[in-house]
């Protein structure tokens, strides 16, 4: 087992460990083993831990190994294209993951795009959500306000199929080191937590780049990242899956710091991100590790 510091009060579950692997697998085992909830939402059954606090010491470390389930990079690779590109059309990331065809818009599109609500969408100030958030860190870099929405008042409808489960993330420098909180009011943990921490990982890398660029802080350093769930839960379906995982060991794995950037400050895809996207199957010549980990697992 990967060392995991587990603080149990009575409003919340802290995991705390150096890496993703080291948090997701003793999370797992008490979803399987020791649920605090078991509940039918939609009639569909769960094991479910409430207001559970995921705090990844090296947030780079947010992949991992399993005999029997890894992270799945190729998802991951192909999602990361997706949402860095700002878009939200179900047509591209339908081809890796068919579930997206099942909530998606009378237009083709969904709302669950973390990419085209933070790099795409504008404000009445023509503001992303993004540049918002790095340049309230610029002004000031005590700021509280560097804060990123997702469930949105326009998602609340009765007939919408992609209620967003994300609700909100806060970038905070303190020390000297970019920490990055996400709270999700919803979170499955087999199918949902491993690819939305990868993201919000990267993303947490891409800004820590324009930081130290943009923002005149050459200095910051990574620090923590944190992911709060209201609702942590796996489903019926995914139990006999998630036994065969927690009896087989978890070896942590790590994703490329951001060092070439992936979008601009105001949310727009660079030209260089935008060739990769062009070029899926036939990869650029770049140097940078994120670029190749990227085109490598979307091709594998």
């Amino acid at each position: 087992m990967v060392p995991c510091i587990k603080i149990k009060s009575k409003n919340m579950v802290i995991y705390q460990a150096r890496t993703f692997a080291g948090v997701y697998e003793e999370l797992l085992n008490d979803l399987i083993n020791d649920p605090e909830y078991i509940t039918k939402p939609r009639d569909m059954k769960i094991n479910e831990i409430c207001d559970v606090s995921l705090v990844i010491e090296n947030p780079l470390s947010c992949l991992y190994s399993n005999p029997f389930r890894s992270s799945q990079s190729k998802y991951i690779a192909a999602e990361f294209l997706w949402y860095f590109m700002g878009r939200n059309d179900v047509e591209y990331i339908a081809k890796y993951a068919k579930f997206w065809e099942s909530i998606k818009n009378d237009d083709d599109t969904v709302n669950s795009s973390y990419g085209h609500l933070l790099f795409n969408n504008k404000n009445e100030h023509g503001i992303t959500q993004y540049r918002w958030a790095l340049e309230s860190l610029a002004k000031d870099k005590d700021s509280r306000q560097a804060v990123l929405h997702f469930n949105l008042p326009i998602h609340q409808r009765s007939d919408n199929k992609d209620f967003v489960c994300t609700m909100y993330g806060i970038f905070q420098i303190r020390d000297n080191k970019l920490n990055f909180t996400i709270s999700m009011r919803s979170n499955d943990v087999i199918l949902g937590l491993p690819t939305d921490v990868a993201f919000f990982v990267t993303l947490q890398s891409q800004m820590l780049s324009h930081l130290r660029t943009h923002a005149g802080y050459p200095e910051l350093e990574l620090g923590t990242y944190t992911h709060i769930a209201n609702s942590s839960h796996i489903y019926e379906r995914h139990f006999e899956m998630a036994k065969n995982m927690i009896i087989k060991k978890f070896e942590p794995e790590s994703m490329p710091e951001v060092k070439i950037n992936l979008i601009n400050i105001d949310g727009t895809p660079t030209d260089s991100f935008i060739a990769l996207f062009n070029n899926q199957e036939e990869p650029l010549v770049l140097e940078d590790e994120l670029y190749n980990w990227i085109i490598n697992n979307v091709n594998s």
